[in-house]
This record gives structure tokens, C-alpha cells and sequence, in this order.
């Protein structure tokens, strides 16, 4: 039966109605198209889909300007400004939905246009918070603007001011600085994992699509480094890290540790910052370079510092490699460092990584106070008169100069040396009284001294004589009392005899006796001299003169160290019946100083550790190299010198310019009899310990360690992880490098 057409228009309107109340889109799509969303005046707000750029999402646009943020509060630090905003708006405006950022900007004036050169920093929450901004000391103005999802930015706040403060009076008090109040772990680097080991930078590479650049592990004294491979047409590589924000004339201070693959071909390895302005324009580029780097796989560090030039606003850091054409370089242990200055130019103070420099109103260094470059220091009096200097190569000026403790020229303590120079007279008697003799001995002057065994001296007597009778001979004698009275039965010394050729005539008459200290005994000699005449006529006597004019005297001379007694027996051939043959020469001491030949430090007292080149380690530091012991070599010439040669004194030379202790530390020598430098350490047993001061070179006595036949050098080897055995002395090829002093006879 047909439907009538009142039920048919009843269905229709019950379906119409259904369909009304139907979800919208349930089975729609968006097919490589973008769905636009109007507000009721027209306005596109909003994209969902396919953006522009080829993404798909959500895009915010031609949003509504947001409110102005509430002013902030100033809370001026050491060298910072910390910017605190409370989370409120101007006129109690309420956080609009499509916030996004409350940006911290700083000027040095009041009126200063917040843009993209001014930004410092940023604070992501509309709940409100804090940007803590490094700046120089002087007077900054800040101003917060809101920015939107859709990239509008509000007006400006009124600039509210603060000037970072100085060390103050409680910030340095003793005590004030404590171990829960050190930013431990902070660093001050700017650059993330610089050892390679985090796993931050191998993300990087990853995300970046290196396929030349990878971590690997033997790094510089660590387990990781960076290594950039080449390529065959010699482009630069580099691998940049984030760009972050500076200002115009900071300095930074940038070091790394490189290393150059035995197969390396290339002529640039080195750190740089790239300064950028506010466009992302490239101003300039500041490198530190390793000087002529060396395709041998030898580990080494550079450091130097760079300026930002005007305009710039952002530097990003590179690790590069340039000319390259084979191998590769591996890089470690980066660092890149904020330098704080007072000024930009002139007369100002930099304080860095790498120590202090002061400058003079011309800018020129007057004093520098770093590592890894000359230093120098001149000090004036309150007129300006230069009154003590020391120069970048260590030598030092002074107008007077107070030594309480040891004082050291050239590796000897000064009183060695000047042990090894006559002290002069140590004893002396002036006579004028007369003594007469008409065959008896009799004594005339005592003078007393105290005998030192490691001494040389020599004993003078020296006066006139006036025989009755020409004829004879007069007898002079020295006699030693020993710590007693002497008299004419006391052992003696020495004698003198002179012939009496004149009758009533003064003649001068000597004796001379030179004798060590250790041939008298230790201690107190009371020596005397006497005189006698005989086979002269009968009845001669003999007077000894002396008066204010002409006195006669004796004395006692240091003339230096005891020596060993050298020379020996020898005709010369003068016997008349057969002559002698040809004698051996006679004993004849010889001092001889050696320099190292060789040297170098062992990791784990095992194998050769070649990143410290030549340079003697000894101690432990850290587990990377465990406890490292050293070895140093002397040339093969000295055994031929010293074949058949009696060892008198054997010294060891050593410049130690590192020690864990800024007060010095403790070295145990012992011998070794290696020819070359060895690939494993070894070493005798024997030591001998000494304390050592900080960039100290001297001489120290290791007789007992040396054997002339089987020594060829010296280990350093405490074996203990104390550190107070952690030191680094100067090997070969360095400033002031091992040497051995023997003296022997031959």
C-alpha cells in the first residue's frame, strides 16, 4: 500500500532531526589538508593539520596581545643579578591561556628597547620565578615582556635597576666559607661533557648526522675522546656545540686536550668561538690553534683566550680540524671558561682559568700571574721606582732580599758551596817577645784551634832569627798538645831547618805545615812552636826577634774541603844504575757531570705512559694512571769514565715544578741499570728518600745508591698512593732536566 504523504513527511522531519543530533566528523578526515579556525570578526587564530613548514599539529596565530607582567624584583650577588618575577600582571590582568614565556632583558640604560641583543634569559611557568644574569660591576636595567604562543609580545615594564656587588667584608670572612656552602660539582665550563663520557655529545653527533665524528675510548689521562676523521679533499670539519648568549667584549678563556694520528695529514687542529649577532650573522671566529701539531699519536693541551667583538650576541663553540687530508684527530678534556674583567680596555684586572692579569692605562700587561704562558711581576713603591721584578724566564730583581731558610744556587744549597771555599784564617798570634837558645829547644808561641775532619788548613810559622856566631843550623818545630798544655815532648807535626850564615845579622826564617783536619782528630789542638841551634861553634847562641815593627807571628788557615790524597811515587827515571820504566800515572781526582739521555713516567709502575712525554711522574693521582713510578738514564761514557775509578761522592740533580702539596712533597730514589728507556718499569731495591719543595732543583747525595759498575740511572718510585708522594719533576728536553755529579779518583 503506498505511503500517504502525511507519513512520509513525518518520517522525513524524524530523521531530519536525528541527523541534528548526530556527532560531528565521526568519520572524517583530513587528507594532506589544513582545517582553519576563524574567530567571530573573521581573524584566523588557530591552523590544525598540515602546517606550512610540512609538520602536522597545532599553530597559534595572530593572538591577542598578552599583559604586561607585574615589575621585578632586584637581587643584586657576586658578579650577578638575579631577576625575580611573582607570577602577577599589570592592573591584576589574569594570565592569558596561550602563554608562553616571560623574557628577562638587560640594558645599560634606563631607556634601552628590549630586542633580541638584550635578551638573558627567560622563565617558562606563568606561576612566576628567577633568572640569575652574570654581568659586569656597574649599574643594569632590567625589563620583562610576556610573549605568547602566537609569538606576540606585550609591552615592556617600567626598567627597574641593580648593580652587581663586590666580595664584601662577610662574604670572605674566616669561616665564612664552608664545605656545605661549595657549589660542588660546579665547574664554571660552558661546554657540556667535556670528557666524552656522559653520552651527551655522542647524542649530538647522532642527531647532527656526523658520520665522520665518534667516541671512542684511550682518551687524554681518561676513558673517552672525540675523534674527527678526514677526508681526502682536505675540507675543515668541525663539530659545533650550542650557541649561548654573551655580550660585547667578554672574554673567554677555551683549552683542550689533542691528539694527531701517526697517519694524520693536515696543517690545523684547534677550539674555537664563532661570534654571532642577533640575525644569527657571523661576526668573527676566535680560535686558539695548536702550534704545529705532530702526526706521532702523543697527547698534548693548548689554552688561550678570545674576545667578543661588538655586536655580538651569541657564540657557539667548535672543535675543529682543517687541511686535513688522511688520518685523524681525537680531542678531550674541553673547556671553555668565562674570564672576569674589570674593564674592556685599559687599565683593568682579568681573572681566568689560567690565573691573574693586570693591565696599565695602555693596556699593556704589567703583570701576569698564569699557567700555560710567561708569567711576569714588577713591584713599585708608592712614587712608582720599580723596587723587585720577576721576569716570564724566573729571574727575579730585588733591592734587598731576607733569606731565613735554605738558600739554593744552582741546584747546591749555598752552604755547600761555599763549604767548597777557603774560610780563611781561623787562628793567628802576633809576637813581639824575644826567645833565646844556646842549643836547648824551647818554645815560643802556642795557638790553639778546633779541628773540623772535613777540613783542610795550614799551619805558618814566620819570624826573624839573630845568631852570636855565624854557623850551624837553627831547628824550628811544631808540636801539638792536643786538648792539653803543649811542650817540647808533645808529638810532633812538622819541622823546619835553615842554616846560620850571618853573624849579628837578622835572618827570616819559616815553617809551613799543611794537614787536614781529619789526620789532627776531631776538636781542640793547642799547638806550639819551638826553635833549637846545632853544630854551630861553641857557645853560639840563637835569638828569635820580634818587635812592634817587625813581629814575627803564626797562624792556622782554612784552605778548604779535605781532599783525597793523589799524586804518587816516581823517580822520574833518575836512577843511576838502571833507569825506571815507564810508571803508571798516579792517582788524580775528577769531578764529571752527566746529563740524562733518557727519561719518561710509568702508569701503574708497569708500561711507558708516552702522554707525558719525557716528563718523571711519580704517585697517585687518580685510577686513570694509578701509581706511576719514573726512570731517568745517563750516557754510556760514563762507564768508561769511571772503569777502575774509586767513587768518592756520587749527587743527584732533580727539578721538581708540580707537586700535589702547594708546601712540597717527598721523592724516593732508587737505582736502575737499564741502558735505554725500557718499556716496563723496574728498578733495584735500595732507596733513598728526600723532601722536596715546589719548583726546587737540587743536588742530593745518593753515593750509597751508586754502583759504578752496574748503575745507569735512577728510578722514582714511592710506591704508595699517599699524596704527599704525588710530584712531577722535569725530564729531558725540558728547562731543567736530570744530572749526576760524580767525584772519584783515577
Amino acid at each position: 500500500m503506498s505511503e500517504d504523504i502525511g507519513c512520509r513527511l513525518a518520517r522525513l522531519e524524524q530523521q531530519v532531526t536525528s541527523i541534528s543530533r548526530a556527532p560531528k566528523l565521526t568519520s572524517a578526515s583530513l587528507e594532506d589538508a589544513t582545517l582553519e579556525v576563524y574567530d567571530a570578526q573573521g581573524s584566523l587564530r588557530a591552523l590544525v593539520g598540515q602546517q606550512p613548514d610540512g609538520t602536522s599539529g597545532l599553530t597559534v596565530v595572530n593572538g591577542p596581545i598578552p599583559p604586561t607582567p607585574a615589575k621585578p624584583t632586584i637581587d643584586p650577588g657576586m658578579g650577578t643579578l638575579t631577576v625575580i618575577w611573582d607570577g602577577k600582571f599589570e592592573n591584576n590582568a589574569v594570565s592569558p591561556l596561550d602563554f608562553a614565556r616571560v623574557e628577562v632583558h638587560v640594558g645599560p640604560f634606563a631607556d634601552f628597547e628590549p630586542d633580541a641583543s638584550t635578551l638573558r634569559g627567560t622563565m617558562e611557568t606563568a606561576q612566576g620565578g628567577s633568572v640569575t644574569v652574570p654581568l659586569g660591576y656597574q649599574q643594569w636595567w632590567v625589563r620583562l615582556r610576556t610573549r605568547s604562543l602566537s609569538g606576540a609580545a606585550s609591552p615592556a615594564t617600567m626598567a627597574v635597576s641593580g648593580e652587581p656587588r663586590q666580595a664584601t667584608t662577610k662574604d670572605i670572612a674566616a669561616g665564612a666559607i664552608t664545605a656545605d656552602k661549595l657549589s660542588l660539582g660546579s665547574t664554571g665550563n660552558l661546554l657540556p661533557d667535556p670528557g666524552f663520557e656522559t653520552g651527551v655529545i655522542e647524542s649530538r653527533i647522532a642527531d647532527l648526522g656526523l658520520d665522520w665524528a665518534k667516541i671512542e675510548g684511550d682518551g687524554a689521562g681518561s676513558a673517552c675522546c672525540l675523534t674527527i676523521s678526514t677526508n681526502a679533499d682536505g675540507e675543515p670539519r668541525w663539530l659545533p656545540y650550542d650557541a649561548f648568549p654573551v655580550l660585547a667584549g667578554d672574554m673567554y678563556w677555551l683549552g683542550i686536550a689533542y691528539r694527531c694520528s701517526t697517519t694524520w695529514v693536515g696543517d690545523g687542529v684547534g677550539i674555537s668561538l664563532v661570534w654571532k649577532d642577533a640575525k644569527g650573522k657571523i661576526l668573527n671566529t676566535g680560535t686558539v690553534f695548536a702550534p704545529d701539531p705532530k702526526p706521532d699519536g702523543q697527547w698534548r693541551r693548548i689554552s688561550g683566550q678570545v674576545r667578543a667583538p661588538e655586536g655580538t650576541v651569541r657564540a657557539e663553540a667548535r672543535l675543529q680540524t682543517s687541511g686535513g687530508t688522511a688520518g685523524a684527530v681525537s680531542f678531550d678534556n674541553v673547556e671553555c671558561r668565562s674570564i672576569m674583567s674589570s674593564a674592556t680596555s685599559g687599565e683593568r684586572a682579568e681573572i681566568g682559568p689560567d690565573g691573574v692579569r693586570l693591565f696599565d692605562s695602555q693596556g699593556e700587561q704589567v703583570v701576569s700571574l698564569v699557567t700555560g704562558a710567561p708569567n711576569y711581576l714588577s713591584l713599585s713603591s708608592h712614587d712608582g721606582t720599580s723596587v723587585a721584578s720577576i721576569s716570564s724566564d724566573g729571574a727575579a730583581g730585588f733591592q734587598s732580599l731576607s733569606v731565613t731558610g735554605k738558600l739554593t744556587w744552582q741546584g747546591d744549597d749555598l752552604r755547600v758551596v761555599l763549604d767548597q771555599m777557603p774560610r780563611g784564617l781561623v787562628a793567628i798570634n802576633r809576637q813581639t817577645k824575644r826567645v833565646q837558645t844556646t842549643g836547648t829547644e824551647i818554645g815560643w808561641v802556642e795557638l790553639p784551634f778546633d779541628a773540623d775532619p772535613a777540613r783542610e788548613y795550614r799551619v805558618v810559622v814566620d819570624a826573624f832569627v839573630e845568631p852570636s856566631a855565624a854557623g850551624g843550623e837553627l831547628r824550628m818545630r811544631l808540636r801539638d798538645g792536643g786538648a792539653s798544655a803543649p811542650d817540647i815532648r808533645s808529638p810532633q807535626l812538622q819541622s823546619a831547618v835553615h842554616q846560620l850564615v850571618r853573624t849579628g845579622g837578622w835572618q827570616r826564617v819559616r815553617l809551613e805545615l799543611p794537614v787536614s783536619g781529619a789526620t789532627l782528630g776531631k776538636g781542640k789542638h793547642r799547638l806550639l812552636a819551638t826553635i833549637d841551634n846545632r853544630q854551630g861553634p861553641s857557645g853560639q847562641s840563637v835569638t828569635l826577634i820580634g818587635g812592634d815593627g817587625f813581629p814575627g807571628f803564626m797562624y792556622i788557615e782554612d784552605v778548604g774541603p779535605k781532599l783525597p790524597e793523589t799524586g804518587g811515587y816516581n823517580t822520574g827515571g833518575g836512577s843511576s844504575s838502571k833507569p825506571d820504566p815507564d810508571p803508571k800515572p798516579v792517582p788524580q781526582q775528577y769531578t764529571t757531570t752527566y746529563d740524562a739521555v733518557w727519561s719518561g713516567s710509568y702508569a701503574n709502575r708497569s708500561g711507558y705512559n708516552s702522554y707525558y712525554g719525557s716528563q718523571m711522574l711519580q704517585g697517585y693521582y687518580s685510577e686513570n694512571n694509578g701509581t706511576q713510578a719514573a726512570l731517568c738514564g745517563f750516557p754510556a761514557s760514563m762507564v768508561k769514565d769511571l772503569a777502575g775509578a774509586s767513587v768518592q761522592k756520587a749527587e743527584l740533580f732533580l727539578y721538581f715544578d708540580h707537586w700535589y702539596s702547594s708546601s712540597g712533597g717527598k721523592t724516593v730514589i732508587k737505582p736502575h741499570g737499564h741502558t735505554s728507556r725500557p718499556g716496563t718499569f723496574s728498578c733495584g731495591s735500595s732507596s733513598k728518600s728526600f723532601d722536596w719543595s715546589r719548583n726546587e732543583g737540587k743536588w742530593v747525595d745518593v753515593t750509597n745508591l751508586f754502583e759504578a759498575s752496574t748503575t745507569r740511572g735512577f728510578a722514582l718510585d714511592p710506591n704508595n698512593t699517599s699524596g704527599t708522594y704525588y710530584g712531577r719533576a722535569n725530564g729531558v728536553g725540558q728547562t731543567n732536566p736530570p744530572k749526576l755529579r760524580v767525584t772519584y779518583t783515577r
